[in-house]
C-alpha cells in the first residue's frame, strides 16, 4: 500500500502514547466482551457500526461510560483502523456507581467496570490526538478537504449488559477478573524476560502499558497505590536481573538506592519517571554485570575485584584465596573475559576513578587510594595510558564542558 509507511509511523506514535491501535476486516470486528452472555445482538450492532462506515471519514466516538475511541475505513481496503479506546478523565468509584445506577446495571459489575477503565490509557488533552489523527487522514485521503470528521456517541459495548441477570452479571465479572489476572502475569513474564536480557528500550516501551493493568487501587491515596505498585515492580526487576546472571552483590547495591528513591517520591509523575529509570538501570546491570557466561571460578574472581578495589587483587592473591594454580587461573580468566587479570583490574580501578573525579571534589591522591593504587605517580601513569590524559586534565575538561552547558 502506498501509505503503509505513514500508517506504521502513526501506529508507533500511538504506541508511544500508550494508545492501542487495531486493524481488522470491517465484517469481522474483535468482540470486546468475549463469552459475555446474551450479547450476540450487541456484537451484531458493533459489526453494523463498522460495516456502515463511510469512506473518507474519520469517526470520533464518545461512550456514555466516559471512554472514547476513533476509527476510519482505510483507503482501497475493507479494513478498519481502530484507535483506542482511551479515557479523557479518571473515573472514581463514585462516578462509576452513578453510571451503573443511571443505566440500571447490577452493582456487582463495579469491579469489572473499574478494572476495564483502569486498563485504558488517559488522554487528558484530546486535541493532540485529534491533530495526529487529522494529519494521518491528510496523508491517507489526499488533503484536509478530501475527508470529513464525524463525532458521535454510542452505548453499544455496555448497553446490553443492563439486561443481564444478577447471576450472569457475577459470572461476567468473575471472567473479566480472571482475564485481567492472566494479562497481568503475562505482562510480568514479558517484562522480566526483556530485563533479564538487558533489552532497555523494549522494556521501557511496555512499562507504561504494564502499569495500566497491574496497579491495584487498594487504598484511597493514589500516590500510595502508585508506590505500592513500585514495590511490586522493584521486586520483579530484582528477580529478572538475578535470572539474567547478575550476582546479589550488584543487585543489593542498586536495590537499596531505588527503594529510598521510591519512598522519597512526592507525586505520581515522579513515581512514573522513577519506574522508567528503574527499568533502565536494572537493564544496565545485566549488560554490565551479567556473569551467566562465566565459570564459577571466574565469577568468584570478578566478585572479589568488585567488592573491594583497595584489596590485594594480584593473580597470586586470587589464586591463594580460591586455592587454585595461578597459571591455570590466569589462562582461564583470559579465555573467558578476553583480558588478562592485570588489565581487568586496572580498568576497573580507572573506571572507579572516573566516577569519583566526576562526582566528588576529592584530591587526586585521595582518589588513587580509594581505587587501590596508593602510588599517585603510578595511578596517574595508568590513568593516562587507559584514558589518554591525566586525572587532573580529565577533571578540568569535564568541568569546562559543564560550564559551557
Amino acid at each position: 500500500m502506498p501509505y503503509q509507511r505513514e500508517l506504521d509511523f502513526f501506529c508507533r506514535l500511538m504506541n508511544a502514547m500508550n494508545i492501542r491501535t487495531a486493524r481488522f476486516p470491517r465484517e469481522n470486528p474483535p468482540l470486546l466482551l468475549e463469552n459475555a452472555p446474551d450479547l450476540s445482538h450487541e456484537y451484531a450492532a458493533v459489526r453494523s457500526m463498522f460495516t456502515g462506515a463511510a469512506r473518507n471519514t474519520l469517526y470520533f466516538v464518545y461512550n456514555p461510560f466516559a471512554f472514547s475511541y476513533a476509527y476510519l475505513l482505510l483507503p482501497d481496503t475493507d479494513d478498519v483502523l481502530l484507535i483506542g479506546p482511551y479515557m479523557s478523565d479518571e473515573l472514581s468509584d463514585q462516578k462509576i456507581m452513578s453510571l451503573l445506577e443511571r443505566h440500571h446495571m447490577q452493582p456487582s459489575l463495579l469491579p469489572f467496570i473499574r478494572d476495564t477503565f483502569a486498563a485504558l490509557p488517559q488522554v487528558p488533552d484530546e486535541s493532540v490526538l485529534f491533530a495526529l489523527c487529522s494529519t494521518l487522514c491528510d496523508s491517507l485521503f489526499g488533503g484536509m478537504d478530501a475527508y470529513e470528521i464525524v463525532r458521535t456517541e454510542d452505548d453499544l459495548i455496555f448497553g446490553g449488559i443492563s439486561q443481564i441477570s444478577p447471576d450472569e452479571t457475577s459470572a461476567l465479572a468473575e471472567a473479566a477478573t480472571l482475564l485481567t489476572l492472566e494479562e497481568r502475569y503475562e505482562g510480568e513474564r514479558h517484562l522480566m524476560h526483556l530485563v533479564s536480557q538487558g533489552h532497555t528500550h523494549r522494556a521501557q516501551m511496555i512499562i507504561r502499558q504494564f502499569s495500566d493493568f497491574c496497579m491495584d487501587m487498594r487504598t484511597a491515596d493514589p500516590l500510595r497505590n502508585t508506590k505500592n505498585y513500585g514495590v511490586v515492580l522493584h521486586t520483579l526487576l530484582r528477580k529478572a536481573v538475578e535470572n539474567g546472571g547478575v550476582h546479589p552483590l550488584y543487585i543489593d547495591r542498586l536495590s537499596a538506592q531505588m527503594a529510598r528513591r521510591l519512598e522519597g517520591c512526592r507525586t505520581i509523575d515522579e513515581c512514573m519517571q522513577l519506574f522508567s529509570s528503574m527499568v533502565h538501570k536494572y537493564c544496565l546491570l545485566v549488560k554490565n554485570h551479567s556473569m551467566k557466561h562465566y565459570s564459577m571460578l571466574v565469577q568468584h574472581v570478578i566478585l572479589r575485584i568488585d567488592s573491594d578495589l583497595t584489596a590485594d587483587l594480584s593473580l597470586k592473591a586470587h589464586a591463594e584465596a580460591l586455592n587454585v594454580n595461578p597459571s591455570y587461573l590466569s589462562t582461564l580468566f583470559k579465555r573467558e573475559t578476553g583480558q588478562t587479570l592485570t588489565e581487568f583490574v586496572a580498568r576497573k580501578r580507572i573506571d572507579n576513578a572516573i566516577y569519583l573525579l566526576n562526582s566528588t571534589d576529592m584530591q587526586v591522591q585521595t582518589i588513587a587510594q580509594y581505587c587501590g593504587i596508593p602510588d599517585v605517580n603510578y595511578f596517574t601513569k595508568t590513568f593516562k595510558r587507559l584514558i589518554g590524559c591525566t586525572p587532573k586534565e580529565y577533571r578540568q575538561n569535564v568541568r569546562k564542558t559543564d560550564v559551557k552547558k
